[in-house]
């Protein structure tokens, strides 16, 4: 094992060790200070109705500085043209000036792990204690978050992988609801990515080959003079940028082959899925009582069910599963989708479906 892999595997170590329990996933909260500082607060309140004493939980101090170092392969095999450094790890590959610096992270923030800083400026990821304050006797956590320092003619370029919120999916160019007044859409390494332009800082969002909540982000920081080529630098960087391992090449020949094979799956575990048929756009016809995920309704429902399958920019294979029923006198007409996201090798994974039962018939 070599000293960066000791480093790492210290860090990590030291981290996950200070890390909150995953029961307070949901009281995450992302903030952003005045000093830039990009944060998420581990946060909660611990009330005991008659007792006097006041309990207290606090997490130690975990500090990680960063010192860039020396300009090289980034920590990771590679080649790169002359002048520029090759960078390979954490699933990312791409090349830098060689007159940069890196250093290697991994900060778990729990749904944010920073991961990588490549640039001339200097970063800190830390995890501070949180001391209550003289009228906050419940309170306890840790603040974990990184601070870029950047002076006059520096940059620097923060790498972090978020996994979970907001929301299931591969990115989809097609969406507009997704994007921030200004952010758009662009394409990095071959794969769907939103882009955000906000003058000294520059954001990318990129998917992550074979992920349906996880997201790669780039964030970005410079300063004058000389802040246009350093901005051309940085978008030569994402340019080069390439997934490590490859995301996956799906033949959408194949695609009836892995529907067969994921909706076999999918029925061993949820006997509601009898009714697709399991050829891609054919139909057929049946009468239920219970759609899958869904309790049962009050009176069976004569439904008309069909099946597509598609793959994804994430190398993913999507079925759509289609239940659709006809209006009758104390019903309207309409339909459920459940989208069953499926392996390179159709073993199913994430489900999703709608509408909600307020819109669906025959509900207790």
């Amino acid at each position: 094992m070599n000293p960066e892999e000791r480093l790492s595997g210290a860090l990590h170590a030291t981290i996950d060790a200070a890390q909150p329990s995953p029961d307070l996933a949901d009281r995450i909260v992302q903030r952003t200070s005045i000093r830039g500082r990009r944060s998420i607060w581990f946060n909660f309140r611990l009330a005991v109705a008659g007792l006097v004493g006041v309990a207290v939980l606090w997490v130690a101090l975990v500090l990680v500085p960063l010192a860039f170092n020396s300009a090289g392969t980034g920590g990771g095999p590679g080649t790169a043209p002359s002048g520029l450094a090759h960078f390979d790890r954490d699933g990312l590959a791409f090349d830098y000036p060689a007159s940069w610096k890196a250093s290697v992270s991994g900060l778990n923030m729990h749904y944010v792990t920073i991961l990588d800083f490549v640039g001339t400026g200097s970063a800190v990821a830390t995890c501070t204690a949180l001391t209550p304050g003289p009228n906050e006797t419940f309170i306890s956590g840790t603040e974990c978050g990184s601070d870029l320092t950047v002076g006059p003619g520096e940059v620097v370029v923060e790498l972090s992988l978020q996994d979970g919120p907001p929301g299931p999916g591969p990115i989809d160019p097609n969406d507009p609801s997704a994007l921030d007044p200004a952010g758009k859409y662009v394409t990095v390494g071959g794969l769907p990515a939103i882009f955000e332009d906000s003058g000294a800082k520059l954001d990318w969002t990129l998917s992550v080959p074979g992920q349906l909540m996880s997201r790669y982000r780039i964030h970005v920081e410079m300063k004058d003079p000389g802040a246009e080529q350093m901005r051309a630098q940085v978008e030569a960087l994402v340019a080069s940028l390439r997934y490590s391992p490859a995301v996956s090449v799906l033949d959408p020949a194949d695609g009836p082959r892995i529907a067969a094979i994921g909706l076999a799956k999918a029925r061993a575990n949820e006997p509601a899925y009898a009714c697709f048929p399991s050829v891609p756009g054919a139909t057929a016809t049946a009468v239920v009582q219970q759609f899958a995920g869904y309790s049962a309704m009050r009176k069976p429902l004569p439904v008309t069910c069909s099946m597509e399958i598609a793959p994804s920019s994430v190398g993913l294979w999507m079925m759509t599963l289609t239940e659709s029923w006809t209006a009758a006198s104390d019903r309207s007409a309409g339909s459920l989708t459940t989208t069953i996201w499926l392996d390179p090798d159709g073993t199913p994974g994430m489900t999703q479906s709608g509408p909600g039962q307020a819109e669906m018939p025959y509900w207790p």
